[in-house]
């Protein structure tokens, strides 16, 4: 799918942010994701709200088709 339809088909998610994470594989670099998302190079998605609770799946997807997922807390995290 190009970025245009990814956009039509799914929900934006503003506020990601990718964190490093130890056991992360080598190709994902946090720091680099986020710069690439602020730049607007990289366009952020929700994968899925509440995969456990309080935590949502993000996916980061480029123009040339790579992407990185990576889990983290919303705004129900710390919530009861």
């Amino acid at each position: 799918m190009s970025l245009a339809l990814l956009t039509e088909t799914f929900a934006l998610y503003d506020a990601a942010e990718p964190r490093p994470v130890p056991q992360a594989p080598a190709c994902f670099d946090a720091a680099r994701i986020g710069a690439d998302l602020a730049a607007g190079t990289a366009v952020a998605f929700l994968g899925a709200r509440n995969i456990t609770p309080g935590v949502d799946r993000v996916v980061a997807v480029y123009p040339d088709g790579r992407a990185y997922v990576w889990q983290q807390p919303n705004d129900l995290a710390g919530k009861n």
